[in-house]
């Protein structure tokens, strides 16, 4: 008889995954099940009575997949006086970077890996190497304190352009998109990589406060001063993927034969993913755990999809009126910024086509969205989407670019908005098995801007109350699903 199982992360970008039988049902990632950013169960911004929220996500598995009890429930970062309320007859935990090893060795069609996971710290280590084998244990070949997650993502204090979300940044490495964003606008200062390489040589102190302080000694003033700024960026940038490769280098070397995969929240840093051309999934950072431990269990053969196995919308559709995909086009001819939300979510941090903000990627589209929409500093850059058979007309892709994981070089001067200083760009790329209906969209406008439903420090949003808060509190001109108009 079929059983159902979970998995579950209960730290910072905390989820629960159901599964069926070894058909993963769903992942609800809990900051969109409760609207706060970077949400957690227990630890690191955590939420006011978990085990209650926990209840509710376990009803609505009952209510919509009739999942009484579990089988197993695979964990990460749960603590021990909780498991009786998993409702599971057996609890099993699994190591964190093991969950990401498997979360993106099970999306991946290679039957053997290579897999670096790495991020900013965790029960067994911060960067990981593995061998993996589909449907085998992970082999560990490497295990190392060396922290780049934490010393990138902390260095945004120092660059003067990056606003501060909030004061705990602890387990939020939102900053590191941002200092990645803004180092293609430095250039190399000799005394910046002095300092740059002394942060990334010391040995990493486990007390937050006492290494802050000691990179505030460092790097005190670079603030002030708008092209200082920008160079430590670059630094920061250059030192992250030394001393990368100076880990992952020699195994590749070792192991050519084997797929390079990228998984941890280090393998958000698109710029380094690019430099390997590594298949990384498109849920690598904390979010992806709760997948990979039920992958850990389940050990499926033919590579999972995670693109939409996020939830369809939390309520119930306000009153609407049908629309055409012609009329979409209309819209976006006349400059509007179009807000869509449809169908399941996407499990990830990157909008894929289902909870997206669209417009045609013109001059000024860019200043507008993050001043007027995002609410975001003015480097930041915006991905593009376009159907498979599309990409080199315009870009120069290196394979399939589906979950927006790496960049590639734009072709063109047509499409300025999503051409970042450095004539790259964040690109997806879409099939109509995929997504219909912004594959049909795309043929009257093959490139168009793709950036995710949500503003700054906020998670993308599930529900369509939140959508339309969207449209009455910033630039976005219209709400849309597939079908209708909201």
């Amino acid at each position: 008889m079929a059983k159902f199982n979970l998995g579950i992360h209960g730290s910072h970008n905390a989820a629960i995954a159901i599964s069926y039988g070894g058909d993963i049902l769903e992942v609800v990632e809990l900051e969109r099940w409760v609207q706060v950013k970077n949400a957690a169960f227990f630890y690191y911004h955590p939420i006011l009575n978990p085990i209650e929220v926990l209840n509710e996500i376990l009803d609505y598995f009952d209510f919509k997949y009739q999942a009484k009890r579990y089988d197993f429930a695979m964990i990460n970062s749960f603590p021990q006086e909780h498991y009786k309320d998993l409702r599971a007859d057996n609890v099993v935990y699994v190591p964190h970077h093991e969950a990401h090893a498997c979360n993106v060795m099970y999306h991946s069609s290679a039957l053997e890996s290579l897999i670096v996971s790495f991020d900013g710290g965790s029960d067994n280590g911060h960067f990981n190497i593995y061998l993996g084998t589909k449907g085998q244990p992970l082999q560990l070949i490497h295990q190392s304190n060396k922290d780049l997650c934490v010393p990138y993502a902390a260095l945004g204090h120092y660059m003067g352009d990056i606003v501060r979300e909030r004061d705990w940044w602890f387990g939020n490495l939102a900053y590191a998109g941002k200092a990645m964003g803004l180092s293609s606008y430095g250039k190399r200062d000799d005394e910046l990589f002095n300092y740059v390489t002394q942060l990334y040589d010391r040995s990493v102190t486990n007390k937050v406060d006492e290494a802050h302080n000691n990179w505030a000694e460092i790097f005190c003033g670079c603030h002030q001063k708008e092209q200082k700024s920008k160079d430590l960026a670059y630094a920061n940038q250059y030192m992250f993927e030394k001393n990368f490769a100076d880990i992952v280098l020699p195994f590749k070397f070792q192991y050519p034969d084997r797929e390079l995969q990228f998984t941890g929240g280090g393998a958000m840093n698109i710029l380094n993913n690019t430099t390997y051309k590594a298949f990384v999934s498109p849920n690598s950072d904390d979010r992806g755990i709760a997948l990979g431990c039920l992958l850990s269990l389940i050990k499926p053969m033919n590579p999972v999809d995670s693109t939409y196995l996020g939830s369809e919308p939390y309520d119930d559709m306000p009153e609407a009126k049908e629309i055409t995909i012609k009329q979409v086009r209309d819209m976006l001819d006349q400059d509007k910024i179009i807000g869509l939300i449809q169908g399941r979510a996407e499990h990830g941090a990157r909008a894929l086509g289902n909870r997206s903000i669209l417009c045609i990627p013109k001059q000024g589209v860019k200043d507008r969205l993050n001043a007027d929409v995002k609410k975001r500093e003015w480097f930041r850059p915006f991905a593009a989407v376009c159907r498979e058979e599309d990409a080199k007309l315009f870009f120069k892709p290196y394979g399939l670019h589906r979950w927006m994981t790496h960049n590639v070089k734009v072709n063109t001067d047509d499409f300025p908005a999503i051409t970042h200083v450095d004539k790259t760009c964040r690109l997806q790329t879409v099939t109509e098995n995929q997504n219909k209906f912004l594959y049909d969209l795309l043929q009257y406008h093959p490139v168009l801007l793709n950036t995710s439903f949500n503003i700054q420090g906020k998670p993308i949003l599930n529900t369509y109350k939140e959508a339309m808060w969207m449209k009455d509190n910033t630039g976005v001109d219209e709400i849309i699903t597939d079908k209708y108009i909201l």
